[in-house]
């Protein structure tokens, strides 16, 4: 129900009982607080005010006229930019002063001169798929999945993804070496973007894209965030794709950054993920990065699209998301030294995941049950992905995560370990990378002694995330762009050390123990 707040010159607390009394006598009036010299009145209809003025003036009491806060419930937001899409509505109403939209609560305050025409207000915003419901805090969402619809949602996500392990789409080998220009590149997105390689970038978009549509009649119009998102992707690819050759590895994260990333991105993807399937609470939404309200309505186009900029914007910071294709381009790039080489490479790569995003962006626009359906099953991919991700970022942090039953050391006693030699002072590990478990033939288990050099001698040219091969506790990485590559270090204490690559998707474990 709208609530009005009256000035009422006169008001105090002897006779705020008459008031009250007047008021609630008052056919559609719910509810009244008063103040000092002012009230604030639910009222469950519009048509009710007129009925109400009346009977406060035969009462003895008179509505000094002014600014009139309204607050209005509005079914329909999800996001920042319904937020900005009906903040810009309102504002071209006239006698309106000020407006505040607020998603996670479901509320609207709206300031205007004089008596507001709420019907008006809902008119104004019907297009854009909202209704005004009255002014009570937002409902818990109809949509939301029961028990055994969540866990059939998570269990087909599982099934899929066991299939597409099982054909091979999630693990993909592609050399990248001097042969690497524009068309080779491009060839290499198409693949990885149908692969593992493009999770955390199509579940960001997967999390947020959906909502930015809304209230659009055309096609063209519900894929405009994914073709921004595209684009931005793109642009940022080629243009920090030229200034890593010409700056070399100042853009390239480090690995304690670039598990920081994939751990924030893992948790904006799961409470997106958890929004999606109306399971999000409304402070957890309220901590999630948006940009300021004034500068997303400074950017808005003329056309009244919201944050129009923010699809693209996220788009470009994926260049910056780990993914190991683009860390094996941003290595090559390394090596051309010039501008049009990196550009080329990685604004070729990221051209060739475009197909599987567009896919991905047309199917989050469906509409009725079958759009329903999409958008919940896509927000149990996004919540799935981002708890790989979680485990991904703490792994290139070198603190995988360690469940009961589970370990990444092999079990047994302590002894010395037939894949390490010594040769002179210096632990010896030969290892080759391998397309099936164990990934670095033949363990992904070693035992070293602390206080030793080791050297580790990988044989094979790497691909995707396995261009690199890290240590993260010893701070050790080396990349595999040669046929034999070769990492020193000493571990300098006993315990369990991971290795992996540079994504922490393909891992193993070097127990190290005292001398």
């Amino acid at each position: 129900m709208p609530k009005l707040r009256l000035n009422v010159p006169g008001l105090q607390k002897a006779n705020a009982e008459i008031f009250e009394r007047a008021a609630l006598g008052v056919a559609g009036v719910r509810g009244v607080e008063t103040w000092s010299n002012r009230a604030e009145i639910e009222i469950e209809i519009a048509a009710a005010e007129k009925a109400l003025r009346t009977a406060l003036a035969e009462a003895g009491f008179r509505i000094a006229e002014g600014p009139r806060t309204t607050t209005l419930r509005i079914e329909g937001m999800t996001c920042r930019s319904c937020e900005i899409t009906i903040e810009r509505k309102f504002r071209e109403m006239p006698g309106v002063r000020k407006v505040d939209v607020n998603a996670a609560k479901g509320l609207a305050t709206v300031v205007t001169d004089g008596d507001p025409d709420i019907s008006l207000f809902g008119e104004a915003i019907a297009d854009g798929g909202y209704a005004i419901r009255g002014s009570e805090p937002k409902a818990a969402s109809s949509e939301r999945p029961g028990f055994f619809r969540l866990a059939g949602l998570f269990g087909l996500v599982a099934i899929l993804g066991a299939l597409l392990d099982k054909l091979g789409f999630l693990r993909v080998g592609y050399q990248i070496d001097g042969s690497a220009g524009f068309f080779s590149a491009l060839a290499v997105g198409l693949v990885a973007g149908s692969s593992s390689c493009m999770a955390v970038s199509g579940g960001l978009m997967l999390s947020t894209l959906p909502k930015s549509g809304i209230g659009s009649a055309s096609l063209v119009g519900r894929m405009r965030p994914t073709l921004l998102f595209a684009a931005g992707r793109v642009a940022s690819y080629a243009i920090l794709g030229g200034l890593i050759a010409l700056l070399g590895r100042a853009l390239t994260p480090s690995p304690i950054v670039m598990a920081a990333i994939t751990l924030f991105a893992a948790a904006i993807m799961l409470v997106m993920g958890l929004d999606m399937l109306g399971l999000a609470p409304h402070r957890l939404l309220g901590l999630l990065p948006r940009m300021p309200k004034f500068l997303a309505h400074r950017i808005m186009n003329a056309d009244g699209m919201a944050d129009a900029s923010m699809p693209a914007l996220l788009g470009a910071a994926t260049f910056f998301i780990p993914c190991g294709f683009t860390q094996a381009f941003q290595i090559y790039a390394l090596t051309t030294g010039s501008f049009a080489a990196g550009a080329a490479v990685l604004g070729g790569f990221a051209i060739g995941t475009v197909p599987a995003l567009l896919a991905l962006g047309w199917a989050s626009t469906l509409k009725g049950s079958l759009g329903r359906f999409f958008f919940q099953f896509s927000g149990a991919l996004v919540i799935t992905l981002g708890l790989f991700s979680i485990q991904n970022g703490l792994t290139i942090a070198g603190h995988p995560l360690k469940f009961p039953g589970w370990s990444l050391q092999a079990a047994g006693p302590v002894a010395a370990d037939p894949n390490v030699t010594l040769a002179g002072n210096t632990q010896v590990i030969k290892m080759k990378i391998s397309s099936q478990e164990p990934f670095y033939s033949p363990s992904d288990h070693f035992t070293v002694r602390a206080g030793v050099p080791v050297r580790i001698e990988i044989e094979g040219v790497g691909s995707g995330c396995r261009s690199i091969f890290q240590i993260p506790k010893f701070g050790a990485q080396v990349a595999l762009v040669d046929p034999v590559n070769v990492l020193q270090f000493t571990p300098d204490k006993p315990g369990e050390a991971v290795f992996s690559c540079s994504m922490g998707m393909y891992r193993g474990t070097l127990n190290v123990i005292r001398s």
